[in-house]
């Protein structure tokens, strides 16, 4: 017995020596001492390659769908009494470290009753953020439940964007693979995806994937930006998403995937982007309604590879709608809410002025496909009926990665060195007929108009006998703008046309081209 305790009295010595355990007579408990090896916690790591990993072998695996994890009376709550549900501004996560960046939650309820998983990753280990209700304040709902499965349907990522003195929400992300940001003095209007599946197909039915799982990587304290990983999953696809967010005077999102499919697909939107037109100058005021414009986005500009700059105004259709422009490595394009004046639109509470664009510049995986624009009709503001979406002309195997990246600018600049498009409106002169007024603004029109040149108007229609009439341009000084108008006879066939105008000087363009679709059946 002696040679025994010699061996564990040095085994406790070599303990100490080593730092696994503190001196055991240091620790004594009612005289007795007590020798402890503390259990080391090792966390599990990830980076974007890893995230890719787990990707793949996901999609080798059959779809699992999340779980609805909520209550009867919060999954029945209407959206106004679901916002009201108010996350602790004192429980924000990093926000006792003092960092720049904070996270707060969203609870389930409402639309939002599917639990996914968020991580706190620090360098390059992570753990979980298990649901707490005490992160929220519950008072406008009354009792509630709490299960052991409860947890979080989606998060926000606050900043001071807006001032240094405190921190405001400009990221959200929540529902399927949904997120919106803001710029600077901005508030929340258009949502991007992370991907889109048989959108506005026949007859298929529109698969929404989701981002079950996110990790969000804690920045040091000068880092401008802020880094979110999230696992993407759904029937026929998976895909690992890296989002590197700087927030600003125009918050910028770098957005890089790896994409698989589980099986075929009838279409593949990438990059989606998700809106609400419901009136605006180019329609009539529906009865009943008082604002003069209702819409988080009023129109569509693309820049293609040969630079040239188009603008389609944004309608709502009679009936659902797909205009397609086959294009070979844009250069960018989104959907843009150029109007910003508060006259045009009068409502305090919805802010439709304050609103962003969402501009898209791809750096891979656009190098041919058309870029669709979708929509359908709406009688209210609560729908998102517009989609724009990228439709590669090739989908991989599956199996096989689909890669991308691009960059999403929450603000759109205007042209600087061509006119843009300021308002477009259209109206029936009689039966048969149609008024097209299209009022161009930019400093290259004021310079010429002031040195008594008059930009020549080109207005052009792809089909024949569609030929507009009566093309003319005046200029009004009140508001510095140049309106070309023309007419275009409605009665001439049932296939219908697609017009373009702009403005040249001699030989040169120099305004952004409009373009826009007459079919008769959806007038």
């Amino acid at each position: 017995m002696g040679l025994i305790n010699l061996i564990l009295g040095a085994f406790a010595a070599f303990l100490i020596a080593t730092g696994i355990t503190k001196d055991p007579n240091a620790e004594k408990e009612k005289g007795n001492v007590s020798l402890q090896v503390p259990h080391e916690v090792v966390r599990p790591k990830l980076d974007f390659n890893s995230l890719k990993s787990k990707a793949k072998k996901l999609q080798e695996t059959a779809f699992v769908e999340l779980k609805a994890h909520s209550s009867k009376e919060l999954a029945a709550l209407p959206y106004d009494r679901y916002k009201n549900i108010r996350f602790l501004t004192e429980k924000s996560i990093w926000r006792k470290e003092g960092s720049n960046f904070q996270i707060q939650f969203l609870p389930p309820g409402h639309l939002y009753n599917q639990s996914i998983y968020i991580n706190e990753l620090i360098e390059d280990s992570y753990q979980g953020i298990p649901f707490s209700a005490d992160y929220f304040d519950w008072t406008d709902v009354g009792s509630v439940k709490f299960g052991p499965e409860f947890g979080h349907s989606g998060f926000k990522i606050h900043f001071p964007i807006n001032t240094e003195e405190h921190t405001d929400e400009f990221v959200v992300f929540q529902g399927s693979s949904y997120f919106r940001m803001v710029s600077k003095n901005q508030v929340y209007g258009l949502s991007a995806r992370g991907l889109a599946i048989n959108t506005g197909m026949p007859n298929v039915a529109e698969e929404f994937p989701v981002f079950r799982e996110f990790w969000l990587k804690k920045p040091s304290p000068s880092d401008p930006k802020m880094i979110v990983y999230a696992l993407l999953d759904s029937r026929s696809a998976t895909g690992a998403y890296q989002f590197e967010i700087f927030p600003g005077e125009v918050t910028k999102c770098t957005v890089t995937a790896e994409i698989y499919l589980r099986k075929p697909v009838e279409k593949l939107g990438l990059a989606p982007l998700t809106s609400m037109f419901w009136y605006g100058e180019n329609s009539s005021i529906p009865q009943g309604q008082v604002y003069p414009e209702v819409h988080d986005s009023d129109g569509l500009q693309i820049l293609t590879s040969n630079g040239e700059l188009l603008w389609r105004p944004i309608d709502n259709p009679k009936r659902p709608h797909i205009h397609s422009f086959e294009l070979e490595n844009p250069k960018g394009y989104g959907l843009i809410q150029r109007d910003k004046e508060f006259a045009n639109y009068e409502d305090v509470h919805m802010k439709y002025h304050l609103r962003p664009s969402a501009w898209i510049e791809p750096s891979s995986g656009f190098q041919k496909g058309n870029l669709q624009l979708y929509r359908f009709p709406t009688k209210q503001d609560s729908d998102d009926n517009v989609t724009l979406l990228w439709v590669p002309n090739e989908t991989p195997d599956p199996g096989q990665p689909l890669n991308l990246e691009y960059t999403i600018y929450w603000n759109s600049s205007l042209p600087k060195k061509l006119a843009y498009v300021h308002a477009t409106r259209i109206n029936a002169l009689k039966e048969g007929e149609k008024l097209y007024l299209i009022d161009f603004k930019g400093e290259i029109i004021k310079s010429l108009v002031e040195s008594g040149q008059n930009p020549i108007p080109v207005v052009e229609s792809w089909n024949e006998p569609w030929e507009p009439s009566n093309v003319s341009v005046v200029w009004i000084p009140e508001s510095e703008k140049l309106r070309l108008s023309f007419q275009l006879p409605t009665k001439l066939g049932s296939k219908g046309t697609e017009l373009k105008a702009y403005l040249k000087n001699k030989d040169d363009t120099i305004s952004e081209v409009w373009t826009i679709s007459y079919e008769p059946s959806f007038q």
